[in-house]
């Protein structure tokens, strides 16, 4: 890592868009994570392999910008305590689309059932979101590889027409930076809005709210902060709070690690210290919080491990809240990726 970060200062001070006395945008390539290219299949022909999915970019006054899906939950610590047997077969045996089509089906069929329902659109969303390579392979093929009338960007965004026509308005989006095809959480907020008052309601909320971890800090902390705020206590409290003190975390490492600021064509570390520190002290918080009120839970033995490397200025070399949007073996059950160092 650090190696590449010097390579970077190097390419920064050839720069023809470095001025003297002035600051400017730069763009910073990302940490790539281990992976491979499984997950993409054929897409991965065009772009880079497994990059994180977010770019920096650092005028003097501003901080950076996260672009992300974090991380989610076990699907079978949360809306699997509510069966609905044929579909969770489908789903554990793989069969993705095949769970997917059943609980939308379902949730059709029985929506006024203020538990089941939605427990199933929950269930439909992680299936959809474990359809990634499906889809994105299909799309690849269709308007890539074989294309007929339309070809590239038209066709994916029909591609995504045809998807969202099934499963719901707004249900993918066509990310066409990315050439990738991205499921947005629709079915969580719709669970979360229409059945506010169902036991699942604060789980679809935060799985929806790790859909949205993207933009600035000053954007993205204030959705973190609203749901720790409306879900007080319970699992999915304590959820929120680790995902508040993590990407307090990121936030902090990549103005240390992937930013810097200009004076003068000179980088300026003591700057970056300043910006950084605050969100430093927030996750040493938050994590200290889940400790004190929460030790025994998993939440809480977590935050203590993390707790104990962000107080000595150091990570587990993973990022929480700074993703890609492919679906790796892993990725939902275990949050975080490791970065190549």
């Amino acid at each position: 890592m650090r190696n590449y970060a010097k390579s970077i200062m190097k390419l920064l001070k050839k720069s023809s868009l470095r001025r003297q006395g002035s600051s400017e945008y730069h763009e910073i390539p990302p940490p790539i994570r281990h992976g491979g290219c499984g997950a993409f299949a054929g897409m991965t022909q065009r772009k880079w392999c497994f990059f994180i999915g977010f770019i920096i970019f650092l005028p003097l006054s501003s901080g950076l910008t996260l672009f992300s899906s974090a991380a989610i939950a076990k699907s079978e610590k949360s809306a699997g305590s509510i069966s609905l047997p044929e579909g969770d077969n489908l789903f554990a045996s793989g069969q993705f689309e095949n769970a997917a089509k059943w609980y939308l089906n379902y949730f059709n069929t029985n929506a006024s059932n203020k538990e089941a329902a939605p427990a199933a659109l929950i269930k439909l969303g992680q299936s959809l979101e474990r359809m990634s390579d499906i889809i994105n392979t299909g799309a690849e093929k269709e308007c890539f590889r074989f294309p007929k009338k339309l070809r590239g960007t038209p066709c994916m965004n029909e591609y995504v027409g045809r998807l969202n026509a099934f499963y719901g308005s707004n249900s993918f989006e066509y990310l066409e930076q990315m050439v990738f095809i991205s499921y947005t959480g629709s079915h969580y907020q719709k669970a979360a809005s229409e059945y506010p008052d169902s036991k699942s309601a604060p789980e679809a909320a935060y799985m929806y709210l790790t859909k949205k971890i993207k933009g600035h800090p000053d954007e993205v902390l204030p959705r973190i902060k609203e749901y720790t705020s409306k879900y007080k206590d319970g699992a999915w409290h304590r959820k929120g709070l680790l995902l508040w003190a993590r990407v307090n975390e990121d936030v902090w490492w990549i103005h240390r690690k992937w930013s810097w600021v200009l004076y003068n064509g000179q980088v300026e570390p003591e700057e970056l210290i300043i910006k950084a520190e605050p969100y430093r002290q927030e996750g040493l918080r938050a994590f200290q919080e889940l400790i004190q009120k929460d030790s025994n839970t998993e939440e809480g033995k977590i935050a203590k491990k993390e707790y104990e490397l962000l107080k000595s200025y150091q990570d587990d070399g993973k990022l929480y809240g700074i993703i890609n949007e492919a679906d790796v073996e892993g990725t939902k059950a275990v949050p975080g990726h490791e970065l190549v160092q």
